[in-house]
């Protein structure tokens, strides 16, 4: 390439690179780009129906825009209050509930009262249909002579059937004498507050909002102890750990390449060039992300930070190169080898972007721009800049020639071959896999206590279990709910499952409905009279009495979920569904315990109703963590058989000494896995692919100038630096990141020994000006 062709392609890059920071610029300021804190993107999209997904969803928005607090102290009911009262004037909590009356909202007089006749307890049901009458009117006669409760009539409601299912469909198990909310745990006595987010759990306001006001608390009140549950407090977790991760290991990793690279360059403004490149690829990937993406999130910013390594390892062989041709230095003799790296490394990270990983998909992309933007800084504009000092950078390839001399074809292809083997069949027979969600976890182990002991107290967990139900109509829904109620209580009674919620149990079928009015009338028929007579109260009223029975109104479903107490019920309806027909659909959460006698009974249940269908979204995550971590494997061979083939068609019958480094690597990290016992993940597998990737630019350039110092030298610069980048991520709290940093610091650490391995046995003649 002439140097007026380097020139024109170096002002197209950087129009290329302008247009890159403008877009950026772009997202941000217009389209409201913003750095995302969402733990929940590494969630694989789920291939489940749209119906499940939609449920998944809606189910999930209350653990998301709700959080909940457990509150131990001394002075419980003060401490409350005061807690109460800080959360109130945070600008991140839109409302709180920690008393029995604020479940109890709206007018509920004049949403049940008309309807009190249709809306028996199953409890009272089976007292009045086994006869057991008679103890009811001694409740009812102690009742009326000392009247409590919100409509306790002697005409509209004698036995008192409105306060029977308000209590009902009150929170049960909690309560104190002044009504505040409290819990009970052995001797221990917890005060509970439930609040409401004012934004998203995943901006960074609500988060240092709410967490401002829960420090100026326990600041206050230092002998308090809070029990944390929600979202919010698990999204903050990880944010601060990824920004801590971002830049400690960004921090640590670039000062030990500035100081591995002046020790060899020894010139600050070779310095400069090799850090040119790193510049704008973080630049050029930072940009396009923000605008493709619309935001950022954290984690992809963390594993970012291996761009480092990476983006100076073009640089480092091209620098290395100038410095030994110095004026002899073209272009074409370092090009290809910098393509074919590139070329590899993209197929690498191609892998990611097909998983069903939201952020995972983000990260590759990130790296891939950035790996883009530092082929084309480093071949278009290094080589119009000053070439570097050829006196540090010799010494120190003769240092690294005579390391890889002593290792050089100490590894026969016979041995080689049957090292592989050994270290493949040790992988088949000894490797075990791991698709546990907590490979997904953020959260601190302090944070993942609260939330289990919050779960366990309250015997609730975010809905990650449930009964699907669909029906053509509301009552047909509201019957098909009633008719496995007694499989599921069964499986309550007998200490199988925690609990469950449906809706029916708030607003029965009309069906149900008829047979409570039933029961009523035949109450009424049986015990009035004799109430009256008990309390001092004419006979003569009870004609007037069983008028209040002639058809009342039936309560619907509709009208509960408009009204304010059923704004909690409303997550567990999904309304009208669209395709052939009408249709509705709903949610029945199946809560706390859950042993392999209910999962067996409520997969057989499902499986026996058409329109039932069993979700278990822990499990749902897990297999499809699992179905991609063989996705992954089958993606490593592929790559391998296209990385080969397009080796053995640049270098014929050596290609093997080029891909055995990347190759071997692979099968020594699942042997060491498998000898240790460590369970494969698919983060393990893509590591591998980026092993694969990376660690084919040292087979390549050692193949393109195998009697070259400066290679070597540029081999074991760039093999540091991606051992830096990639290690410093083993050191990493989040799984996910540690998972890639482990592998790829063994893997990386193979290539780097196994590239002089291969090599033939006799060195060529050293020559640095090659």
């Amino acid at each position: 390439m002439s140097r007026r062709m380097l020139r024109v392609g170096a002002w197209l890059w950087a129009l290329l690179l302008l247009l890159a920071c403008a877009l950026g610029a772009d997202a941000f300021l217009r389209q409201g780009a913003r750095f995302d804190t969402d733990i929940t993107a590494l969630l694989p999209q789920s291939g489940e129906s749209a119906l499940v997904q939609h449920a998944d969803r809606q189910l999930g928005e209350a653990f998301n825009d709700h959080f909940l607090l457990l509150i131990e102290a001394p002075e419980l009911a003060e401490v409350s209050r005061a807690l109460v009262d800080t959360l109130e004037r945070s600008d991140a909590v839109s409302s709180v509930q920690w008393r029995r009356d604020d479940f109890i909202q709206g007018d509920p007089l004049a949403l049940l009262g008309p309807s009190r006749y249709r809306l028996l307890d199953p409890e009272l049901a089976a007292r009045i249909e086994t006869g057991d009458t008679e103890g009811l009117r001694e409740e009812a006669r102690g009742q009326l002579l000392m009247p409590f409760g919100l409509d306790h009539h002697p005409l509209r409601d004698p036995f008192g059937l409105l306060d029977r299912h308000i209590a009902r469909i009150a929170p049960q198990g909690v309560g104190s004498d002044d009504g505040r909310l409290e819990i009970t745990d052995g001797e221990r006595r917890l005060g509970l507050v439930i609040g409401q987010l004012a934004g998203a759990p995943y901006a960074q306001s609500t988060q240092d909002g709410l967490e401002s006001a829960l420090a100026s608390f326990s600041a206050a009140h230092p002998q308090a102890r809070l029990v944390r549950s929600g979202m919010i407090f698990h999204a903050a977790a990880g944010a601060a750990q990824a920004r801590t991760e971002t830049g400690l290991i960004g921090t640590i990793e670039l000062v030990s390449l500035i100081a591995l690279l002046l020790l060899v360059f020894r010139s600050l403004k070779t310095l400069a060039t090799l850090l040119l490149p790193l510049a704008m690829a973080i630049l050029f990937a930072f940009s396009l992300t923000a605008w493709g993406f619309g935001r950022i999130n954290l984690m992809t910013l963390a594993f970012g930070t291996s761009l480092i390594g990476i983006a100076v390892d073009y640089a480092i062989h091209l620098q290395c190169l100038r410095a030994a041709q110095g004026k002899r230095f073209v272009l074409g003799d370092v090009a290809p080898g910098l393509t074919l790296g590139l070329v590899c490394s993209l197929l690498a990270y191609a892998a990611q972007v097909l998983t069903p990983l939201p952020g995972l998909r983000q990260m590759a992309v990130f790296v891939m721009l950035g790996l883009a933007a530092a082929w084309a800084t480093t071949l278009l504009w290094l080589p119009l800049l000053p070439a570097p000092p050829t006196h540090g950078v010799e010494r120190a390839a003769r240092l690294c020639w005579r390391l890889q001399a002593r290792l050089r074809g100490r590894l026969p292809p016979l041995l080689l071959a049957c090292a592989a083997a050994l270290l493949a069949l040790l992988a088949l027979l000894y490797s075990s896999a791991n698709d546990s969600l907590r490979l997904l976890n953020t959260s601190p182990a302090a944070l993942l206590d609260d939330e289990r002991e919050a779960q366990r107290l309250l015997e609730r967990d975010p809905g990650t279990r449930y009964l699907l139900v669909e029906a053509p109509n509301v009552e047909a829904w509201l019957e098909r709910v009633e008719s496995i109620t007694p499989s599921l209580q069964a499986l309550v009674d007998a200490q199988h499952l925690g609990d469950f919620d449906g809706l029916a149990a708030r607003v029965p079928s009309h069906a149900r409905q008829d047979r409570d009015l039933a029961l009523v009338r035949a109450l009424y028929t049986a015990e009035l009279g004799a109430l009256y007579r008990d309390t001092g109260l004419p006979e003569s009223l009870v004609p007037r009495a069983l008028e209040s029975l002639d058809d009342p109104p039936y309560l619907e479903l509709d009208a509960w979920l408009a009204s304010p107490l059923g704004t909690a019920d409303r997550r567990l309806w999904l309304e009208s569904l669209e395709g052939e027909g009408p249709r509705v659909a709903g949610m029945i959460p199946l809560e706390g315990a859950f042993d392999a006698q209910a999962r067996a009974s409520v997969e057989a249940l499902a499986a026996s109703q058409p329109g039932l269908t069993f979700v278990d979204r822990v499990e749902e995550i897990s297999a499809a963590l699992g179905r991609l971590r063989v996705e992954i494997g089958t993606w490593v061979s592929l790559a391998f058989a296209a990385i080969l083939a397009l080796m053995a068609l640049r270098y014929r019958a050596s290609a093997w000494r080029v891909v055995a480094p990347p190759l071997g690597a692979v099968l020594l990290v699942l042997g060491i896995y498998a000898a240790f016992g460590v369970s494969l993940n698919l983060f393990h597998l893509l590591a591998l692919l980026l092993v694969l990737g990376l660690g084919m630019d040292a087979g390549i350039f050692t193949a393109e100038h195998p009697s070259s110092a400066h290679v070597w030298l540029a081999v074991t610069l760039s093999a540091l630096a991606n051992l830096l980048a990639f290690g410093l991520l083993a050191f990493s709290a989040v799984p996910v990141l540690h998972a890639i940093g482990l592998t790829a610091l063994l893997g990386l650490l193979g290539v780097w020994l196994l590239v002089p391995l291969v090599q033939r046995r006799d060195p060529p003649p050293l020559d640095f000006r090659s």
